[in-house]
């Protein structure tokens, strides 16, 4: 059999403590190999966070480091390759001239990754290997522990079936800038810390209690180097810490600081600012939740960001696999507005059908379907809170609420959406429509237009259509649908639907029972 032909492609981190270059060949999930993995720590990375800009040192020191990594992309002859931001830059107050500034000098467009989304991808890819059995979890209650820069990620699965997900602003670095260069020497900092971060989670513990969680994941370079630092050796690529272990680690510092880290294992500043919040991180989680085990597994943002990019590359089964989780997870969020669970069903399956049949000629992206469904599964909550009000304030929650897996400009869309489910025009002259930028307006617009047919497809909420299928001819879209009642309402609901189904695609559809 012939080997496949494998694509080259290259990653770029500009991180808080590391800026790294990886230059990987793949062909599928499974054949994945980084042929060349460089790293370079950073100085800019705290006082870029603190001040949340950052100044013409530090984008000179960002440039050089990446002219470098242009040169070793050139040798490699690496014609893929995509840069990314964290939290480092992302929360800039110059965020757009720093980033015009790389791409004059450097060349590179830097894709900024904002906390949800990086969380995200690095679960992604965790949890691709804890389908394969990286780690044998014996379907106990689990919980991903990230904890980046910016912020922590907490995301509880069991089974197969993901319980929880929860982002908070409250990383290594922002738990850092609430104290300072005096207070972190004083002897009462380590307590101190503690404290805050305590008082700062206290609303997420009772959460975190109710589902008997038996093992805590860590991942990451600051995860494996705290294993390394305790003194575990891994086996298989984890580390495994039993609880007490941890406890005595940071029980034998009397203290843990940033300088005593550096006493001991000799790190640099800059890297034991990050990990003295995030041992403490750890200690305090344990003192809320009785677990049997800490798992360390290698998997990084990096890692997890090329994963996505290869499984959305070779339409790998995985996609769809943890999109079904997703919803599901979002279908029980949803359920806490008390929103009509049978009818958003209806929706989500109507939406699914019509963008199947749509998808190919419409100029949208297959990922857009996924947005269709949250539509449906979202677009009746805000009447929980003022049914007078109800899109505004479905509108309002999604904008609100971190959904795992989007982006702030996937929100903003999918918030547009909601809004303009039922009815008004979506034009400049609607403040919500206007915020939108040009692409988000046209995704927004069409995805809209597809959502007000199949809701109207059950306009009366009683299930009077059994199932439909969708058929697109030349320029006519025919909806075949079954019902063994009368359905003037949805008949005549479709019908006014389609007419702004037709502006925006320049395509007729009908309805049809058969």
């Amino acid at each position: 059999m012939e080997k496949q032909t494998r694509n080259v492609l290259g990653i770029i981190h500009i991180g808080t403590v590391n800026m790294t270059l990886k230059v990987i060949a793949y062909s599928s999930l499974d054949d994945m190999e980084i042929i060349e993995n460089v790293s370079r720590e950073v100085r800019y990375g705290e006082k870029a966070f603190q001040r949340h800009h950052v100044s013409f040192h530090s984008l000179n020191e960002i440039c050089q480091i990446l002219l470098g990594f242009r040169q070793l992309l050139r040798d490699y002859d690496v014609t893929d390759v995509r840069v990314l931001s964290t939290t480092a830059i992302s929360e800039a107050d110059n965020l757009l001239g720093v980033l015009d500034q790389i791409r004059i000098r450097t060349g590179f467009d830097v894709e900024v990754i904002h906390m949800t989304k990086e969380i995200y991808y690095k679960f992604f890819g965790l949890y691709y290997h804890v389908l394969k059995r990286t780690f044998n979890f014996a379907d106990k209650a689990v919980m991903l522990l990230d904890i980046t820069s910016g912020g922590v990620g907490l995301t509880c699965w069991k089974s197969d079936r993901l319980l929880f997900q929860q982002n908070i602003h409250i990383g290594s670095l922002r738990i850092l800038e609430n104290f300072t260069e005096k207070q972190r020497n004083e002897l009462t900092f380590p307590t101190a810390v503690r404290e805050y971060i305590y008082g700062t989670l206290y609303p997420l513990w009772k959460g975190v209690q109710q589902y008997n969680i038996k093992y805590i994941v860590l991942s990451g370079r600051g995860a494996n180097l705290i294993a390394r630092l305790m003194g575990k050796t891994s086996e298989k690529g984890l580390f495994l810490i039993k609880p007490e272990e941890l406890r005595q680690f940071v029980y034998s510092f009397r203290g843990v600081t940033p300088f005593k880290l550096m006493q001991r294992f000799g790190l640099s500043q800059n890297l034991a600012n990050v990990i003295m919040p995030t041992i403490l991180l750890y200690y305090e989680l344990l003192r809320i939740v009785d677990i049997d085990m800490l798992v360390v597994m290698p998997t990084t943002f990096t890692e997890g960001y090329t994963m996505h990019y290869v499984a959305e590359k070779t339409h790998n089964d995985y996609m769809a696999h943890l999109q079904g989780l997703l919803l599901d997870m979002m279908r029980r969020m949803a359920n806490k507005y008390l929103s009509d669970s049978v009818h958003s069903a209806r929706i989500e399956e109507y939406c699914n059908v019509l963008f199947q049949a749509l998808y190919q000629f419409i100029g949208l992206d297959y990922q857009y379907n996924y947005l269709l469904r949250l539509a449906a599964i979202f677009h009746e909550t805000g009447k929980f809170i003022n049914i007078r009000k109800h899109n505004l304030c479905t509108y309002n929650l999604i904008r609100e609420t971190d959904l795992f897996g989007l982006s702030d400009q996937e929100k903003e869309i999918l918030a547009a959406v909601a809004y303009y489910a039922f009815d008004g025009a979506l034009r400049d002259s609607s403040v919500i429509y206007q915020d939108l930028t040009p692409r988000q307006k046209l995704i927004a617009a069409k995805l809209t237009a597809i959502f007000r047919l199949a809701d109207s497809l059950d306009k009366s909420h009683l299930g009077k259509i059994s199932s439909i299928r969708a058929e697109l001819h030349d320029d006519e879209l025919i909806v075949y649908y079954r019902a063994e009642t009368d359905i003037s309402l949805e008949r005549w609901t479709y019908l006014k639907m389609a007419d702004d189904f037709a502006e925006v695609f320049g395509i007729s559809t009908k309805l049809v029972k058969g």
